[in-house]
C-alpha cells in the first residue's frame, strides 16, 4: 500500500489539514487510485466474493481526493434483477450521519443550540418525571453521552430510560438520535423529515433517498435476504418485527443509492454550511469510546492502529498517530455498511453490502483488503468476524 507523505509537510499545514476533513490536497495517497486494469482487477475480486461468501448485493465506491473515483455494483438487487447505480440500500446506522448533518447545519444556522436542554421541546413520555431530563442535550445526542441504552426494546419493561447521568459517559444510543430529532422538530414545528430535506437532501441535490418507509421505494431496494434465501419483507425482522408505513427513524434505516451517499458525504466533508467551531468539533473526538490500551491490532498488524477510538459531533472518528479517519459503520441482520475518509488526503471508501450480518463482516474484511490493506476499520472487523465465527 502506498501511503508517502512530502518531507516538507511543515507543522503548521498537518495541523490545518487535521482540523476539518475538507479533502485537503496533502501528497498523501491513502487509497489506491482505480484506473481500467484495476477496475477489471476490482470487479473480478468483488464477483469472487460475492460467490465465496454468499453476498446478496454490493454497493461500492472509491474517494479520491474528494472526487468519486471508481464505482461499482455486484450480485441482484432483487431475483433476476441485476445491481446497479439505481439500486437503493438500506444502510442501518449510516442514518445517523445524515441526521448529524441535518442538526450541525440547523444550529450553525442559529435555528437551534446544541446546549440547551431538549427538555425544552421534547420530553418522552417515558421520561416524564425523570429529574434527569433537564440535563440531556443535543450535543449529548450526537456524541452518544445521552445516558440511554442503545434501544428502549433491550429494557426489560421496553421503557425509555437514564442507565447513566445524561453527558458523564460514553454509551451508543440510536434512542439518543431518536430524541434529537423529536427535539428538532417540535422546537421549529416542522416534521424531522421535512428538515433533513430541506436542510440537506435539497441543497444538495439528492434525490434518490429516504429515511421514512415508502412502499413506493421496495422494486428499488436491494431485498434483504438471510443465509437460507429467505425474505421477510422490506423494513422487516425475522423475528417479525415490521416497520409501519411512513415511519421515519433518525438512527437506522435510511435507503439511498451509492453515488447519492458519496455525493452527501462529500459534501458533508467539506463542511461548507458549518461554522468552523462545529466542523472542528464534529471532526475531533468528543467521546472516547475506545483508549489505545484497549485497541488489539495484532489481528492485522500491517493496518494502521487507532491512537482512539470514540465519536465527534454524530460522526465516528479514528484517530492515528498524525491522521484522523471520519466516517459511521452500520450492521443490522441483513446490512453491513461502511463509509469513511482520511482526513490528511480526502481518500475514502463507501461500502455497501445486502447480506447476511456474518457473511457481511466477514466479507467486510476482505473488500477492505482490497481496496485499502492498512485500512484501520479491518482491526475492528476482525474482531467482529472473530466474534462470530
Amino acid at each position: 500500500m502506498l501511503r508517502k507523505s512530502c518531507q516538507s509537510l511543515s507543522i503548521l499545514i498537518v495541523l490545518i489539514a487535521l482540523s476539518s476533513c475538507a479533502f485537503f490536497r496533502a501528497e498523501v495517497v491513502d487509497i489506491e487510485p482505480v484506473s481500467k486494469s484495476r477496475a477489471l482487477e476490482l470487479d473480478s475480486a468483488f464477483e469472487r466474493l460475492l460467490d465465496k461468501h454468499k453476498i446478496n448485493t454490493i454497493g461500492v465506491a472509491v474517494i479520491k481526493n474528494g472526487a468519486v473515483d471508481w464505482q461499482g455494483y455486484f450480485g441482484e438487487q432483487s431475483p433476476g434483477v441485476k445491481a446497479s447505480a439505481d439500486t437503493l440500500f438500506n444502510v442501518a446506522s449510516i442514518t445517523k450521519t445524515v441526521t448529524s448533518e441535518t442538526i450541525l447545519r440547523l444550529a450553525s444556522a442559529g435555528k437551534i443550540s446544541l446546549d440547551e436542554p431538549m427538555s425544552l421541546y421534547w420530553v418522552d413520555p417515558d421520561l416524564k418525571y425523570d429529574p434527569d431530563l433537564k440535563k440531556l442535550t443535543p450535543r449529548m445526542a450526537l456524541t452518544h453521552t445521552s445516558g440511554f441504552m442503545n434501544w428502549r426494546f433491550f429494557a426489560n419493561d421496553y421503557k425509555l430510560k437514564f442507565v447513566s447521568e445524561p453527558g458523564t459517559k460514553f454509551g451508543y444510543s440510536g434512542e439518543g438520535f431518536q430524541y434529537v430529532a423529536k427535539y428538532a422538530e417540535n422546537k421549529l414545528g416542522v416534521p424531522f423529515e421535512a428538515l433533513v430535506k430541506s436542510t440537506v437532501f435539497e441543497p444538495m441535490g439528492i434525490n434518490d433517498v429516504s429515511i421514512s418507509v415508502r412502499k413506493k421505494n421496495y422494486a428499488r431496494i436491494a431485498k434483504p435476504l438471510d443465509k437460507d434465501g429467505k425474505f421477510y419483507g422490506y423494513y422487516c425482522h425475522p423475528e417479525g418485527y415490521c416497520r409501519k408505513e411512513a415511519e421515519y427513524s433518525a438512527a437506522g434505516d435510511m435507503v439511498i443509492t451509492v453515488a447519492d451517499y458519496a455525493k452527501f458525504f462529500i459534501a458533508s466533508m467539506q463542511g461548507n454550511k458549518l461554522t468552523e467551531q462545529l466542523k472542528n468539533e464534529r471532526n475531533t473526538l468528543q467521546s472516547i469510546q475506545v483508549d489505545r490500551k484497549d485497541i488489539d491490532c495484532s489481528g492485522a498488524p500491517d493496518a494502521l492502529c487507532p491512537i482512539q477510538l470514540g465519536y465527534g459531533l454524530g460522526w465516528s472518528v479514528a484517530q492515528l498517530e498524525n491522521d484522523r479517519l471520519i466516517g459511521h459503520r452500520g450492521s443490522d441482520w441483513s446490512t453491513v455498511s461502511l463509509a469513511y475518509c482520511y482526513q490528511n488526503s480526502g481518500d475514502g471508501l463507501i461500502i455497501f453490502f445486502n447480506a447476511p450480518n456474518k457473511a457481511g463482516i466477514a466479507a467486510m474484511v476482505e473488500a477492505l483488503e482490497l481496496l485499502d490493506p492498512d485500512s484501520p476499520e479491518i482491526h475492528g472487523y476482525k474482531m467482529r468476524r472473530a466474534r462470530t465465527d
